[in-house]
């Protein structure tokens, strides 16, 4: 990044900076700003940046301002990513085995959810729209991971992650196609229009590392990079997910946080069936599958066995789970 460019753009002189996983911590005569590049569109940041703003506007404050250049532009583009800057928080992460942590996490969920509705895209951005796409989406992974078997069975030498992967792919398979045959025949759709009516949006990113607690207790929500137009219970299932994932996959747990979210944001028993049955779908093992097969990250086999063996660790938990979960 130039910096010297940066420091014309947004008016500020830069005094240091350091690199903090895959952001820019700089001092700068400005304050601390936190300084991110993005491989999105501009259109997509504009509605990113709008839904934000919507949400602070809304009395919701718990999100982060963006910057505005001096031009009063949103970011800097240089033809491949944009780039954006905002105000440094001081904070430490959430930590969702921290009781507290989690039931601020969850509360401050409902409060994003709530101050969303209403919201109307801005003319020239492009959101995401994800209303009533969530069996249309399975139907993709599950064909991916058709092609990831596919993969396998041409080669003529497998290796470590092929051996240990192959013979997961029709279960989780028949798995994926009970969810998409459980939402077909619930409420989904319905559930789903209402949302699209109201202007409802997600954060798409319930990680722990987005809920940030300040020195004087506040927590705030960051990274709003893959936030969607879709119903809230794409949320609140991904809480319930994230909660369970390693080993944990404790039904009292998940009724806790689906209970905890009721008190500030109902759900009734249409939409527990809906977030059931997104939960039901094998998301681990297809992104698994994908970021190997297909995305081919630049990690090591230990670093990809890993990541598998976490879904194979939890293999047995998680169909104990699920067993005691649909039957709520």
């Amino acid at each position: 990044m130039d910096w010297q460019y940066v420091e014309e753009i947004y008016g500020f002189k830069i005094i240091s900076e350091e690199k903090v996983r895959k952001i820019y911590k700089l001092n700068t005569t400005k304050g601390i700003k936190c300084f991110k590049r993005a491989h999105v569109r501009r259109s997509y940041f504009l509605f990113v940046f709008s839904a934000v703003n919507y949400l602070i506007d809304k009395g919701f404050t718990a999100p982060i301002a963006y910057d505005k250049t001096l031009a009063n532009d949103i970011c800097i583009e240089d033809g491949e990513y944009i780039y954006y800057a905002l105000p440094w928080i001081e904070s430490r992460q959430c930590k969702f085995k921290k009781r507290e942590d989690l039931i601020k996490a969850i509360e401050l969920s409902a409060g994003l959810h709530k101050a969303s509705v209403g919201f109307k895209p801005p003319e020239g951005s492009k959101p995401r729209i994800y209303y009533g796409k969530w069996p249309q989406h399975f139907k993709k992974r599950l064909d991916e991971i058709k092609l990831f078997k596919d993969i396998i069975e041409a080669k003529e030498n497998r290796d470590e992650f092929d051996e240990a992967y192959c013979p997961l792919i029709d279960f989780f398979m028949d798995q994926g196609y009970e969810a998409i045959e459980l939402l077909e025949k619930s409420s989904y759709y319905d559930i789903s229009q209402r949302a699209k009516e109201t202007g409802e949006f997600c954060h798409h990113d319930m990680a722990e590392h987005n809920f940030l607690i300040t020195p004087s207790g506040e927590m705030r929500i960051i990274d709003f990079d893959y936030c969607i137009m879709d119903t809230r219970l794409h949320d609140a299932a991904s809480l319930v997910i994230r909660n369970m994932k390693h080993g944990v996959w404790d039904i009292a747990k998940a009724d806790f946080i689906l209970n905890q979210y009721s008190k500030h944001l109902p759900i009734d028993h249409e939409g527990l069936e809906v977030i059931k049955y997104f939960t039901l779908f094998p998301q681990d093992f297809w992104q698994v599958g994908l970021q190997y097969y297909v995305e081919k990250q630049p990690w090591t086999m230990d670093n990809f066995m890993s990541r598998l063996n976490n879904v194979r660790k939890d293999f047995e938990l998680r169909q104990n789970f699920l067993k005691e979960f649909l039957r709520l």
